[in-house]
């Protein structure tokens, strides 16, 4: 697993920390000024801050790390294309929550090394939430350290995260993992933002996230994180997550054995094909 020098990357994450935070405040304080809603493709929608926020925050990486890829879900697509080092950013993951006054929104960025995510960034400004960490170093939730992953154990206990993606197609198949997983577990939960799911593994709010399709920018913040904490991130099918693929699975360790047999069925192969686009 690649890891940044341990000095460089502690600057770099309180860097991207308090940048991440900043522009978090910035789209706090502008409030109804960046609320209005336009459609995108299917049944997703941007806002006017969506496009704040990623400006700001392109911009800024920009000219922190100029040999770097960066690559935001709104389209810019800045430094090198052959970089080893791409910036995910997803300017504001939660978008239909937000255009609907919902504080369950977040700012994530993630660094990957190639298709390994190695430290990241998630801030939810109106839901109390910012967690960030690098492979290495650990993690944090605002200036606490968050404690290494741990056994979930007994599955009746376990709170599972999903969502449905956008893309429509894929939503059937969440819906029969959850058929699968009902008679066995707690409780699902969803609130609409890949990236706070993930962060809620890390705070251990709930015990894994599974979703069939999602793209880099939702998770390689909250990827990270998690790696860093020693969560396992797998594919549906079981083999190893990387950022080259669109499903996920992130969980606390000795879940695979029931998760797994839930997500079998389902398998990857709808879920393979590009991960990013650089």
């Amino acid at each position: 697993m690649p890891e940044l020098p341990s000095e460089l990357a502690i600057g770099t994450l309180r860097l991207v920390r308090d940048l991440v935070v900043e522009v978090g405040r910035q789209v706090v304080a502008l409030g109804d000024e960046l609320r209005a809603a336009s459609d995108k493709p299917g049944v997703d929608v941007v806002t006017a801050a969506d496009g704040f926020s990623e400006n700001a925050l392109c911009t800024a990486l920009h000219q922190h790390f100029p040999t770097h890829r960066i690559a935001a879900e709104e389209g810019t697509r800045l430094g090198p294309e052959d970089s080893p080092w791409c910036w995910h950013i997803d300017p504001l993951d939660g978008t239909g929550n937000y255009s609907r006054g919902l504080g369950h929104w977040a700012i994530s960025v993630g660094l990957a090394h190639g298709d390994q995510p190695v430290l990241g960034v998630v801030h939810g400004p109106q839901c109390g939430v910012t967690v960030f960490g690098a492979s290495g170093l650990g993690a944090w939730s605002h200036d606490t350290p968050l404690p290494a992953a741990t056994a979930a154990g007994d599955p009746r206990r376990w709170m599972i995260a999903t969502d449905w993606p956008w893309e429509l197609s894929e939503r059937a198949r969440t819906n029969r993992l959850l058929d699968r997983l009902a008679p066995r577990i707690r409780q699902y939960k969803t609130f609409g933002s890949a990236a706070l799911d993930l962060a809620h593994v890390a705070l251990g709010l709930v015990d894994a996230y599974a979703i069939s399709r999602i793209f880099a920018w939702d998770q390689a913040g909250g990827a990270a994180v998690l790696r860093a904490l020693g969560y396992e991130l797998r594919r549906w099918d079981g083999t190893p997550w990387s950022l080259a693929h669109r499903d996920i699975v992130a969980c606390r360790p000795g879940m695979w054995s029931v998760l797994g047999e839930a997500c079998a069925a389902e398998g990857a192969e709808a879920a393979s094909g590009p991960g990013h686009r650089r």
